[in-house]
């Protein structure tokens, strides 16, 4: 944590926004912050800043707008770059060819301002799964394809960049495919699964998956109520944030097997979403609104001792 840097935190509320703090050391910093309506998601291209915004038209769909990134850091110029054409946009990911988003209650991936796809079906769970819910979105590490979970029908599909149907791989019926991570070598993919806790673990060769392994990320002996969230890959080591259980769960990688190193508690409630800098963990606790920061040594998460407040915070880049 010797470095210096800024990290951005999406506030997901009316009068919320994107709150840039600076990180020096064991002092964070909020710098400055632009107000927007309910951003879900960030996603950072190049020199430039995109937000997700749950409704941002009048018929309830969400929409993406873009910020400079000035040379200070600070977000300047919004431009609105579209309709992501359905409901409750959660994630995206941006890329030289576009933008894509994904519509959690609208079952559906968009190329935002040029295609958009409806997905269909169901999964076993009566309530969770009662259709498709797309979750998560992101470019292939060779860059040729794109990855969209659905977690209403257990399934990881692959499109080209232009959305035209490659393939899909599922996970164990049930499940609930959540969000993506690749190794650093880009052959191996790992999949937070929400609905039970789990991680799947795939092959990866250009655009075909291969289910290999399922695991556990909870204690053998919890019985409580969890969803799985974020998912991370650092120097051989895997992490996942539980929603209940309120913890990060830490797997060291052997192949195509995990080992369930520790499990350390997130500081907070509902950790929907962390990332990593350098050896910093931060974490965004979305019903205790607060971010919390962990040092990362070896196989476990050492809590360091200040956390920032931030209304629903989301996200974290």
């Amino acid at each position: 944590m010797d470095q210096t840097f800024d990290i951005y935190v999406a506030s997901c509320t009316k009068t919320g926004g994107i709150y840039r703090y600076r990180v020096s050391g064991k002092k964070v910093t909020l710098i400055d912050s632009v107000k927007l309506d309910r951003p879900m998601y960030l996603a950072r291209h190049k020199d430039k800043m995109y937000a997700l915004l749950r409704e941002a038209y009048e018929n309830g769909d969400s929409g993406v707008i873009t910020y400079d990134i000035a040379d200070d850091g600070s977000l300047a110029d919004p431009r609105e770059l579209g309709s992501t054409q359905g409901k409750c946009g959660c994630h995206l990911t941006v890329n030289d060819d576009g933008v894509y988003a994904v519509n959690y209650l609208s079952g559906s991936v968009v190329k935002v301002s040029e295609k958009l796809v409806v997905h269909s079906g169901r999964g076993p769970h009566p309530i969770r799964q009662d259709g498709p819910h797309t979750h998560f979105v992101c470019s292939s590490p060779d860059n040729k394809y794109i990855l969209v979970t659905d977690l209403g029908l257990d399934r990881i599909f692959v499109y080209d960049k232009n959305l035209n149907d490659v393939s899909y791989a599922d996970v164990p019926a049930g499940h609930g495919a959540r969000h993506l991570i690749f190794s650093d070598d880009g052959k191996i993919l790992y999949c937070a699964n929400e609905l039970e806790s789990t991680v799947s673990v795939f092959s990866y060769n250009n655009g075909v998956l291969e289910l290999k392994n399922t695991v556990r990320a909870l204690p053998e002996d919890y019985d409580g109520e969890n969803t799985a969230a974020a998912i991370r890959f650092k120097d051989g080591m895997l992490y996942v944030s539980n929603r209940g259980h309120d913890s990060i769960s830490c797997f060291a990688i052997n192949g195509f097997d995990l080992k369930l190193k520790s499990i350390v508690p997130c500081g907070g409630k509902h950790p929907r979403d962390f990332n990593i800098f350098g050896d910093l963990l931060v974490c965004t606790n979305m019903h205790s609104n607060d971010v919390t920061f962990f040092r990362i040594t070896g196989t476990t998460l050492e809590k360091l001792d200040f956390k920032l407040y931030v209304d629903e915070p989301l996200c974290v880049i």
